[in-house]
């Protein structure tokens, strides 16, 4: 249980900023560029990420339901955590949430192998 905290970190940055660049990067270069030009390859190349991006998340949500079971959140807050891993950009926003969360409610878990980080 001591890896846990550092894991849902490490995991909800990773599937943010894999969201985040396949959703705001590689689908319009994919999507909206001229049908043959480089850039709308260069989209095709990259759109393995979404896989990326979806097996990443499987675990992301594992972790976070682990999480969610030791700290006895409410369902609501739950699902929010689980969710935000499907919205470009609002993973980020859970992300300081859920850190304050356990900083304040389970400080041993905050302690036990994560970096002391501003929030």
């Amino acid at each position: 249980m001591s890896k846990l905290f550092p894991a849902y970190r490490v995991l909800a940055i990773t599937v943010g900023i894999l969201l985040a660049f396949c959703s705001l990067v590689v689908a319009p270069a994919r999507y909206l560029a001229p049908d043959g030009s480089s850039l709308q390859q260069w989209g095709e190349t990259w759109s393995i990420l979404w896989a990326v991006h979806g097996w990443v998340f499987i675990i992301y949500v594992v972790v976070s339901f682990l999480l969610w079971r030791h700290t006895r959140w409410s369902v609501p807050f739950a699902l929010l955590v689980l969710v935000s891993g499907l919205i470009p950009l609002v993973i980020f926003y859970v992300e300081r949430v859920v850190t304050r969360r356990i900083r304040a409610e389970h400080p041993e878990l905050a302690t036990a192998g994560s970096p002391p980080a501003g929030g």
